[in-house]
């Protein structure tokens, strides 16, 4: 699509759902390698193709990295700084939570739980972005990151 782009073509989306995936998990440890795998996979696409134009999945990686250490790595330095009050910092994570949930666009019950799992997706996503930016470093190609 990147090239289309680039050739000034203009991408076309039908506003119908077309086919149906089913991860087909049920605990939550392949929900957290699926994500990692998310991660890994946003570094990626974000490091072959984030450059203008498009900034494919830079948007997704730089979030990751904010709420997924750069905040607790605030939320930290705040607490070592100020003490026990620093922790406040942390607060932020619920308060994000109930943004995302009131901004959904599905039932009351699936908002909140797509909420929750998108603020706690950022811890294992971040992981999975430095496990390419690792590989990357040394040279290594990693396995695909299985979930089921």
């Amino acid at each position: 699509m990147r090239a289309l782009r680039a050739a000034g073509w203009r991408i076309w989306r039908l506003d119908k759902e077309m086919t149906s995936h089913d991860a087909a998990m049920t605990r939550f440890g392949q929900w957290w390698k699926r994500s990692k795998r998310t991660g890994y996979g946003s570094a990626e696409g974000a490091s072959l193709h984030g450059t203008p134009p498009e900034r494919f999945l830079v948007r997704e990686s730089r979030s990751a990295w904010f709420w997924g250490l750069g905040l607790p790595l605030l939320a930290f330095v705040c607490t070592s700084l100020v003490g026990p009050a620093g922790l406040m910092a942390f607060a932020i994570y619920p308060l994000q939570v109930i943004r995302l949930a009131l901004r959904g666009n599905r039932s009351r019950r699936e908002n909140w739980w797509r909420a929750v799992f998108l603020v706690i997706g950022k811890f294992p996503e971040v992981l999975g972005q430095a496990k390419f930016i690792s590989d990357r470093a040394f040279g290594s190609r990693s396995k695909l990151i299985e979930y089921k």
